[in-house]
């Protein structure tokens, strides 16, 4: 069990890796799929949730490369900026999605 949870040589590390990202693919696509049948507000609200899935989903994608020393980054200039700008971005669309739902039925003031 100890094996199992060890960072270093845990196979759940890269499984996690990978399922993580396609779990947000996935919600992508729900996101999309489900666009068609809305208008108006409710719409402006989804599509702030697809930025948050699709920001998520980048963000993810690049924790599988880790550093990306592979690619030619370094260590200091490595993806892990690139997944934090990912994250960071998600988060402001994910409290976008949160300010949109809040004024989401307020109606029209004079």
């Amino acid at each position: 069990m100890i094996d199992l949870l060890d960072y270093t040589t845990s196979p759940l590390v890269l499984i996690l890796k990978i399922i993580a990202p396609l779990i947000f693919l996935v919600v992508l696509g729900c996101y999309v799929f489900t666009r068609r049948y809305y208008s108006e507000k409710i719409r402006v609200f989804i599509d702030s949730l697809i930025l948050f899935a699709l920001f998520a989903f980048v963000a993810g994608w690049l924790r599988i490369y880790a550093d990306g020393t592979e690619f030619g980054f370094t260590k200091e200039y490595s993806l892990r900026w690139f997944q934090s700008v990912g994250y960071i971005a998600a988060s402001g669309a994910f409290m976008y999605a949160g300010y949109t739902l809040l004024h989401l039925f307020e109606e029209d003031k004079p």
